[in-house]
């Protein structure tokens, strides 16, 4: 008998576990299967970009630093996250919001005028892009991203109006924007990408210890400054979370008021207008009409994103970088007219270096493997160039000169990074430049700084080239 049902556990055991591996590679295909959905908030995502990226200009002086970021998020996610749809969405003024409360994001400055001239640009460059943007008068773009992922949710037949057919969608949302987070559900998430993070339910949790359901409530206790909703005067987040994870929405707080005893009690009696009215100020509309709407007009991944427009945008804008090799135009030295002086000695060197303490300014190029220096050119102004071979000469006096006092590196892209690099055994890390020293200190100019930097480095080091990547990163 005993044997029998040892036979009999056993069996069970083998059997569950072929069932749970079958049930296993079920929901790998089920996700796989998935599509991804990104839903970008246009100005959110453009302010960001403006900020993140430092200002520089055309030869004209058009400001351009936000067309570029925008550029280049752009192509990373066709390159590298590769979302089956993109869907570009952007503000209208709120009627109903401002009716409500005609002080709602009160607080906000105006566009800076340089992201303002960016604004029409951008625009034209997701038109070239093909990225259809999404408006809708009378409604924020909050509203429009609210509705999308309501009717976009798996197994919703409300998706059908939308001219989908019903797949099973991840859908992630692109913005900095708190009140959106009250959509994380378990196919729905928040990409933030300049911080590189999603989050899911449990990492919005983290952030804001309620759960998502409860952002709203979170909002309408403790205020949200970005949109000037008040919330309860004297109310921060500690009290927003104790709060809500003792009684659960606004109107459950107020149901067990009589629970409720103090100073908080009174300060919620006091503000119990104003905190109904912050609730439904952060409260995100799902119901705009989006009567023309079809996500087929969005389709991201499968199409052809450089295209000849595309390339033809960045070659007139000089975003260089974003081109592929075979698009960037190069000049030979003779073409510039300007004379080659090879560097073959200790005369060469201190003529360089002589150079370099009177201009205060380098332009620079290298060649060679990503940690090793095999030659490159040095360029001070002037009709004559300087270029070496590392085989045939020891620049290592001049390259310590130069990263011994410099305040700026200047990238192709115009990008200036003040920042100054100091040894340590990870490689170079970034280091504020004191002010004092910046009178006399270089500026750097080069092309792809980056590669530069890290072949002088290992050169200086006497290091190889077979560092791994990402070892001694600059930037």
């Amino acid at each position: 008998m005993i044997l029998l049902v040892t036979k009999v556990y056993k069996y069970t055991n083998f059997v569950l576990f072929y069932i749970s591996i079958y049930y296993h590679h079920i929901i790998i295909y089920l996700i796989n299967m998935s599509k991804k959905i990104y839903i970008i908030d246009g100005y959110n995502f453009l302010y960001r970009v403006f900020y993140a990226i430092p200002p520089f200009s055309l030869k004209d002086g058009t400001p351009v630093n936000a067309v570029f970021g925008m550029a280049k998020i752009l192509l990373a996610l066709h390159r590298e996250d590769r979302p089956d749809y993109l869907i570009f969405t952007l503000d209208s003024r709120s009627k109903a919001r401002m009716e409500l409360y005609p002080e709602y994001k009160g607080t906000r400055d105006r566009m800076p005028d340089n992201l303002k001239i960016q604004e029409s640009i951008i625009m034209e460059m997701l038109r070239i892009m093909g990225i259809k943007h999404l408006k809708v008068d009378g409604y924020e773009a909050d509203d429009i991203i609210g509705t999308l992922v309501t009717k976009l949710a798996p197994l919703s037949s409300e998706g059908e109006g939308l001219g989908v057919r019903q797949d099973n969608y991840n859908i992630f949302i692109l913005s900095g924007d708190k009140d959106l987070y009250q959509f994380i559900d378990g196919n729905v998430a928040i990409y933030d990408t300049m911080k590189h993070k999603v989050y899911h339910t449990a990492e919005a949790r983290e952030k804001f210890s309620v759960d998502p359901k409860h952002i709203v409530d979170y909002l309408a206790i403790c205020g949200d400054s970005s949109d000037n909703i008040p919330g309860i005067p004297g109310f921060g987040p500690k009290k927003a979370e104790s709060l809500i994870n003792e009684y659960g929405t606004l109107e459950q707080i107020y149901e067990n008021i009589e629970k409720i005893t103090g100073k908080t009690r009174e300060t919620l009696e006091t503000n119990r207008e104003i905190a109904f009215v912050s609730k439904q100020l952060a409260t995100i509309d799902t119901a705009v009409p989006l009567d023309s709407f079809s996500l087929r007009e969005h389709i991201f991944a499968e199409r052809t994103f450089l295209t000849p427009e595309v390339i033809a945008f960045f070659t007139q804008y000089d975003f260089r970088s974003l081109l592929p090799k075979e698009h960037v135009q190069t000049k030979d030295f003779s073409s510039l007219k300007l004379k080659q002086i090879p560097i073959l000695g200790e005369s060469e060197i201190e003529t360089c270096l002589k150079c370099l303490k009177k201009t205060r300014k380098i332009s620079l190029a290298t060649y060679g493997e990503r940690f090793a220096l095999s030659g490159g050119t040095l360029y001070f102004g002037g009709d004559e160039t300087y270029v070496f071979e590392t085989n045939m000469v020891d620049l290592k006096p001049f390259f310590k000169e130069m990263l011994s006092s410099f305040s700026d590196f200047i990238s192709e892209s115009g990008e200036v990074v003040s920042e100054s690099p100091s040894a340590t055994a990870d490689g170079w890390v970034p280091q504020p430049v004191e002010k004092k020293n910046q009178k006399n200190s270089y500026q750097i100019i080069g092309y792809d700084l980056k590669k530069d930097l890290e072949r002088i480095e290992a050169y200086l080091e006497g290091t190889s080239s077979e560092i791994k990547t990402g070892q001694m990163g600059l930037f």
